[in-house]
C-alpha cells in the first residue's frame, strides 16, 4: 500500500495552498483532483483585496481591477469610486495554474483524474480501486466534499449561485441589484471578465424554489434588455454550514467546512487562509489558527447583517433603498466596502 504523510482532496486554493506550504516543509503529500485539469471551476471569478494582498497576485493573472461599484435598488441607483483597487476577477484556470506552479514537486506528488471513492480511519480507496494510506487528511473538495460526508456532517446551510457568462458588449461596470421582488434578501451582480461578463444571482438551497428564481431572474434580465438566450448558463453550490475544520487527524478547509460567506458569497479567501491554518497545525501541533478564527468571526458579522435583511420583510426594499443612497456618502461607502472586502 501506498503511504503519505498528508493526502489533500480537491486542489482547488486551499488544497494547492496547503500543498505548498507541507512540500516546502519538506512533508511527503499526494494531492488528487478528480477533474482532468487543476484550475478550472465553476465560479463568478470575484476576488477582494485581501485575497490579492494575501497571493500577491502578478499583473497578468488579474482580468479586471474595479475601484468603482455601482449599486442598484428598486429606487435607486449609485456610483462610488475610490482612490484604490478594492475588487478584481480572474481567470480560475489560470489562478490554478499559478498556484500549482509554486508548488515543490519534489514532496508532492499531484494526481488528476483521480476520485476518492472511500474513505477509512487511515487510508483512502481511489476510483482506481488504489488503497493510499495517510497521517492527515485534509478535505479541499469544495461544497460536496466526500470528506465531509464521511465525517457525517450535514450541510443545512447552502447557498446556489447561477451564473451567464456573455460576450463582451455593453456592461463594463462592476454592479450589484437589490431587489426583493426579484431576489429576495439576495442580490444579482455582473461582473466583466477580460474576455466575457459573468452576470448571475444566489439564492438559498433550501428556501426558495430553483424553477421560481430562476423564473425571477429572467424577467429582471428582461427589463434590463439582457438576452439570456446565446449565454452559457452554470450554476455552483455554495456551502455556508460551518461546523468545525478539525476532527482527530482530518480536516476540513474552505467550502468543505462550510467557511464560505453566506452574505457576500465570497470563498476563496476563506480557502486560501484555511489552507494555510490547517498546513500549519500539521507542522507544528502549538500552532494557533488566528486566520480560521478571524475568517469565521467575519463570516458571523455578515449572517447577522443578512438575518436583518431578511428580517425586514416587507421593508426590505427600504432597506435596499437606504444603502443605495447611503453609499453616496464617502464615508459610509468606505465603510462598508472595507465590511464587505
Amino acid at each position: 500500500m501506498e503511504s503519505y504523510d498528508i493526502i489533500i482532496i480537491g486542489a482547488g486554493p486551499a488544497g494547492l495552498n496547503a500543498a505548498k506550504i507541507l512540500g516546502d516543509a519538506g512533508r511527503k503529500v499526494l494531492l488528487l483532483e478528480k477533474n482532468s485539469e487543476i484550475g478550472p471551476k465553476i465560479c463568478a471569478g470575484g476576488l477582494t483585496r485581501k485575497s490579492i494582498r494575501y497571493l500577491n497576485l502578478p499583473e497578468e493573472i488579474i482580468d479586471y481591477k474595479y475601484n468603482e461599484i455601482i449599486f442598484n435598488s428598486p429606487h435607486f441607483r449609485s456610483s462610488i469610486k475610490f482612490d484604490d483597487i478594492f475588487f478584481y476577477t480572474v481567470d480560475r484556470k489560470n489562478l490554478g495554474q499559478w498556484q500549482l506552479e509554486k508548488i515543490n514537486r519534489a514532496f508532492v506528488d499531484v494526481r488528476t483524474n483521480t476520485h476518492v471513492v472511500r474513505i477509512e480511519k487511515d487510508f483512502v480507496i481511489t476510483n482506481e480501486n488504489q488503497k493510499i494510506k495517510f497521517d492527515f487528511l485534509i478535505g479541499a473538495d469544495g461544497s460536496n466534499s466526500i470528506v465531509r460526508r464521511h465525517l457525517k456532517l450535514k450541510t443545512r446551510l447552502a447557498g446556489v449561485a447561477i451564473q451567464y457568462k456573455l460576450p463582451l458588449g455593453a456592461f463594463k461596470d462592476f454592479e450589484i441589484f437589490m431587489h426583493s421582488k426579484f431576489f429576495g434578501a439576495w442580490y444579482s451582480w455582473i461582473f466583466p471578465h477580460k474576455d466575457h461578463i459573468s452576470i448571475g444571482y444566489g439564492y438559498p438551497q433550501k428556501l426558495f424554489s430553483p424553477i421560481k428564481a430562476q423564473k425571477k431572474f429572467e424577467h429582471w434580465a428582461q427589463s434590463k434588455n439582457i438576452d439570456l438566450k446565446t449565454a452559457t448558463r452554470e450554476a455552483f453550490l455554495i456551502n455556508c454550514d460551518y461546523r468545525g475544520f478539525r476532527f482527530g487527524n482530518i480536516f476540513l478547509s474552505g467550502d468543505s467546512a462550510g467557511m464560505a460567506d453566506s452574505f457576500t458569497g465570497e470563498g476563496i479567501y476563506q480557502a486560501l487562509v484555511s489552507g494555510e491554518d490547517i498546513a500549519k497545525i500539521i507542522l507544528d501541533k502549538n500552532h494557533r489558527p488566528k486566520k480560521i478564527r478571524a475568517v469565521i468571526r467575519e463570516k458571523r458579522i455578515h449572517e447577522a447583517m443578512l438575518i436583518l435583511i431578511i428580517c425586514s420583510w416587507f421593508f426590505r426594499d427600504l432597506v435596499f433603498d437606504g444603502i443605495t443612497l447611503l453609499v453616496r456618502i464617502k464615508l459610509f461607502g468606505k465603510t462598508l466596502i472595507r465590511i464587505l472586502s
